[in-house]
Order: C-alpha cells, then structure tokens, then sequence
C-alpha cells in the first residue's frame, strides 16, 4: 500500500495552538509529518474547530466530535485510519476502546506531551512546600500514585508511545520498567527554516549592548507557568531590580490571572505586554530571559526557544531538564533562590559571560533539537510495527491484559453515560 493511501487520525483533546504552547507546537509538527508522507490526515476534537486554522497548502480535515458518543464509531468506521494518534493519555482512555473496537489493525500511538503524572507530583510537592525553589527533591516514591497507573496504563495499551523528554524516556525504563519496543524519543524540533531567516540571524546576533531589561514568558492559565510567574514577583525579582535598578522585567504571554495583575501592579519595573504574535523578533530585545518554574515535566517549549534564538536564560533543574545543558558546564541550572539571582545579575552586567553563555545555548540546541532525522527515524519505527502488528502485541501483551480488564471499565462507563444520554435528549 502506498502513503498516499494511508490516512493517519489525530483525535486531541483541544484544538492545537503552536504559539500558545509546547503541546500545540508539538501536535502540529506531528501532523506535518504526515502530511510530508502524503497521508490522508484527520483531527478530531471536541472543541469547534475551522481549517482555516492551518497553512494554506494543508490538506488537514477536522471534525467535531462528542464524549460518549456512538457518533464517532461512524465517523471513524468511514474513515478507517491506518495511524490513530491520542493527544495525551487521558484521550486515549475516552476514545481508545472504541478505536480498537471498530478498527482492531489501526496503530495506535500516544503523545504523552510530557508525563502528566511526573507534573502532578511534583506539583503536590511545592504544595506541600510552599517556600522551596523547586521540586527537584522530589522523590520517586511519590510518582507510584493512581494517577501514574492510569498513564502507564494507557501507554501499554497503546502501540507505541511518543517521549518529549530524554528525562522521562529513562524514567518510564528504568522506573516503571516500561519495555523500550513501546517507547519513541522524539523531542521538540526547532524549525528555523520555517521562520523568518532575517528574524532568527538578528534574533542570534544582536549583541549584549544593543539589549535591555528582563523577560518572562508563557502561558500564564498553565499550572506550572501561572506559579513561576508568582513567585518570580513574589520572591526573586525585588532582589534583582535592588540590584539592578535600571532594568524591567517586561511579561509576555497570554491568559493573565487577576492574582497576576496584583503582584505585577506592585512594581513599576514590571511591564505587561500580554500577547505577542512574533516571539522571536521579540526575543531579539532582551538581554536575559528568566524561568524559575518549580514543577512541572516534559521539555519546556518557551525557555527552548529562547536559548535556541539567542536568548541566555536563567532557570531551574525542572526548567531545564530533557534540554541537555549539563553538556555545557556554564549554562547550568540554578540550584537555588540566590544562585538564581546571582546567574541573572552577572548574564545581565558581564557582556563577556553573556556571549559565551549565548553561544553555548546555541550550540546545544543545534545538537539536539534541530535534527529532522527524528522523524525520519520515527516512521522507520511506525512500519516496523505495522508490517508485523500481531507479533508486536502479542511481544507486549499486557497491553492486550489491560484492555481485557481495566479498559472495559471505561468502556462500559462510556456506555453508561451515552444511554444516560440518550435518554435526556431522545432526539
């Protein structure tokens, strides 16, 4: 059969913004690989959708659909995909039984997007530790939690897995002895080719004296960016600007809190810029970047960026992990509230410092996410499996255990709720 007649399904649970977040980039370089491959390619989802969402020349088709709705064994009968892709675990578990029902040899993968589970702990941790720089120090006995059965459980069900984070790819291993048959490395990639060149060479190099001021930037709705933006104003920028008085923090990034805004109003060194469409012209402006976040997982798509644009940035293990810059000794997370604000004085006053720290965050990038053979490798992996599917379930067959048993109590929860239903709205 040849890739133009293949057809891969992506069902998400929101519709994918790449400017937004990392989870968004990563779903559409996902879908452009299809596309590359000339694959018939569909996403579902359960928000509104329009196509006009993507380039001109995508051939993406979208449909709407509902939670425990029979609706979507038609749909999915008619298009009969050869590739099922779920957005995150729990997808998997509303839509994954129903899949395997109406189409048994669709592959089916999981983009786990980062390991919900790891989040969740780490985030309980700072919870618990309200003043802690970070939840580096969490240990892994907290990680065995029924939220990390469900996860672990959908990627056993599931074909194979898709790993954001070089950190959580060893972790599932060596942790959870998750057989490496259903795990796939595969990282963000950044794509220069793809922007502006003119933007990414003056984005790498404009010099330390033709940049000001500090920046922060994220999604401030997401849990772990709403947090570090918190206790950035709250506990590390007065020490900064004190010492820095010249300088402003500028906020960019979409879907500010009210709690937000009040911490932000107390300083007039603190400028909110809200949204920004064109991050990396923006990037070019400052002369550090700053991201203290204290939990979360996966890798992290802003701070990424910044460093592969030239954009030096202060953060934390949790910012840094699965981004490989222990490779370069000086770029080092911050291990602490005051070696974090003495990496920010000394990236901001030492113009030497900088540009070599600019360099080697370059440098690191370049060798690690930049690499298109990922892909290349990944569809290497997908036929493997295809062209001997029975063999490859049958290798890990407590997916098939786990389908038999825990599955069915979705699926018949599912069940329930579709009667429960059909019954309020017979029509």
């Amino acid at each position: 059969m040849s890739n133009q007649s293949k057809t891969a399904l992506f069902i998400a649970r929101q519709w994918p913004d790449p400017k937004s977040t990392a989870a968004g980039w990563r779903m559409i370089q996902l879908i452009e690989h299809f596309e590359r491959l000339n694959f018939s390619v569909y996403l579902a989802t359960t928000q509104s959708t329009s196509e006009a969402f993507f380039e001109d020349n995508s051939q993406v088709k979208t449909l709407e659909i509902a939670l425990n709705d029979d609706g979507f064994d038609v749909e999915i009968k008619a298009i009969n995909p050869d590739y099922v892709v779920f957005d995150r675990f729990m997808t998997e578990e509303q839509y994954g039984w129903r899949v395997r029902g109406i189409c048994p040899e669709a592959l089916t993968i999981l983009d786990t997007e980062d390991c919900h589970f790891l989040r969740l702990a780490r985030a309980e941790y700072i919870k618990e530790r309200p003043l802690e720089f970070d939840a580096s120090a969490c240990g892994e006995q907290a990680l065995f939690t029924q939220y990390s059965m469900r996860e672990l459980a959908s990627i056993w069900r599931c074909d194979l897995s898709l790993i954001i984070s070089k950190y959580e790819y060893e972790l599932l291993k060596s942790t959870f002895s998750v057989p490496e048959g259903l795990l796939f490395y595969l990282p963000l990639i950044l794509e220069p080719e793809k922007a502006d060149q003119n933007t990414a060479t003056i984005c790498g190099n404009k010099s330390w004296s033709d940049r000001a001021n500090f920046l922060w930037v994220g999604n401030r709705k997401h849990d772990p960016n709403d947090d570090s933006l918190k206790y950035l104003l709250t506990y590390l920028w007065p020490f900064i600007h004190r010492q820095l008085p010249e300088a402003a923090l500028h906020i960019v990034g979409p879907n500010g809190t009210a709690m937000q805004k009040q911490l932000m109003d107390k300083s007039p060194s603190v400028v909110d810029l809200g949204w920004v469409d064109k991050l990396p012209e923006l990037l070019s402006k400052y002369r550090v970047n700053l991201a203290p976040l204290r939990f979360g997982a996966g890798l992290k798509g802003k701070v990424l960026q910044s460093i592969g644009l030239g954009l030096p940035t202060v953060t934390s293990n949790i910012g840094a992990e699965g981004l490989f810059l222990e490779d370069k000794p000086l770029i080092g997370a911050a291990q602490s509230a005051d070696e974090f604000i003495a990496k920010a004085e000394q990236l901001y006053t030492d113009k030497a410092h900088w540009t070599q720290i600019q360099k080697q965050g370059i440098e690191c990038v370049n060798a690690h996410f930049s690499a298109t053979t990922y892909f290349t490798e990944l569809q290497k992996c997908l036929q493997a499996i295809k062209d001997d599917l029975s063999l490859h379930r049958q290798r890990y067959f407590m997916g098939q255990i786990l389908q038999h048993q825990s599955l069915n109590a979705s699926k018949y929860m599912g069940r329930w709720l579709t009667l429960k239903n059909q019954v309020i709205s017979p029509e």
